[in-house]
């Protein structure tokens, strides 16, 4: 999908205090090879903030960033996943920064609720010629025995924090060019949890205990082609992206899933800055947009690519081409 006249006008952020990664991981040679494998250094967690207040928090800072106020924004898109403390959290949001007026939705997508945010956002902008700007957030807190920080069957840490992004008409960091969607919903059955816990705190997923290498092949075909459409549709080659704001699995799992297949190098990725932030629930997306737009190497004209993964499983991708 081709979009015209669409920026992503500001971004922010609010992430917790880091600990150590290696602290969490147990001493069975399968979960330390898992650690040694994913590459992570630390992970989020947060101090007492809950998911909503960081989102709050997350877009204060991209509205100030962006030159817009609360009063501006005709929808709120709050992705989120599995929140246990707020059952409102967009209105949350939508009441703190002051959008009153605004159309305040919850949205899932698993993981890549960032990417599907600014979709969903360009929808709305698109549908509307009344509407100037659109604010997404996205958060994540993971509360134990719920959850677990570490999970060695798949190879990375939950991690808590918040981002937001505002999308405007006319002007802004980034100009939104195209976006994808794919999936593989015939592995949705991964995502259920059937399986109990050895501890019986919780009920896990497939994707948890099995992995999902038996199913790279699907998953792999899947990424490429929402990449290849997303590409296709704006005229720009894979060489010629500049940046890839990726979701924040563990590196083995990020290469073989996406980066060795598409040929991309990690280091054009935000995997860098997932390695210290752990995987932040549907925020990763967001997070790597943020962190390339504050990077001073970036340039007028340079292309960041958002390549969002979700349990389900969807890909969600979407080019932005940096203007200011």
């Amino acid at each position: 999908m081709l979009w015209n006249d669409l920026f992503v006008s500001g971004t922010g952020r609010y992430l917790p205090p880091r600990a150590s990664a290696i602290d969490l991981v147990g001493d069975g040679t399968i979960e330390r090879q898992a650690f040694e494998m994913s590459d992570f250094e630390s992970f989020t967690a947060s101090d007492g903030f809950t998911a909503a207040e960081m989102a709050a928090s997350a877009a204060t800072d991209a509205l100030r960033r962006s030159g817009h106020e609360g009063a501006d924004i005709a929808t709120v898109i709050h992705a989120v996943f599995d929140d246990q403390e707020h059952y409102a959290p967009a209105c949350y949001v939508q009441r703190v920064v002051g959008a009153s007026r605004a159309l305040a939705v919850e949205a899932g997508a698993g993981s890549c609720g960032g990417a599907a945010g600014l979709v969903l956002a360009a929808s709305h902008l698109a549908a509307d010629p009344s509407a100037t700007s659109a604010l997404v957030t996205a958060a994540g807190r993971f509360v134990a025995p719920r959850w677990p920080r570490w999970l060695p069957g798949l190879g990375h840490f939950l991690s808590d924090g918040a981002a937001a992004a505002v999308l405007s008409r006319g002007a802004g960091r980034a100009r939104l060019v195209a976006t994808s969607c794919t999936a593989a919903p015939e592995l949705e059955g991964l995502a259920t949890p059937t399986i109990p816990a050895e501890d019986g705190s919780r009920m896990m997923t497939p994707a948890e205990t099995v992995g999902v290498m038996p199913h790279l092949g699907t998953l792999q075909t899947a990424a490429r082609t929402a990449v290849e459409q997303v590409l296709q549709e704006a005229g720009v080659s894979l060489d010629k992206v500049s940046r890839f704001a990726v979701t924040g699995l563990g590196l083995a799992q990020l290469n073989v899933l996406l980066l060795e297949p598409l040929g991309i190098p990690s280091d054009r990725t935000s995997w860098p800055l997932h390695r210290t932030l752990g995987h932040v629930g549907p925020c990763d997306q967001l997070l790597g947009l943020d962190h390339f737009l504050r990077e001073e190497s970036i340039e007028p004209s340079d292309t960041v690519l958002v390549i969002g993964i979700g349990v389900g499983f969807r890909f969600i991708c979407a080019l932005l081409e940096i203007t200011g």
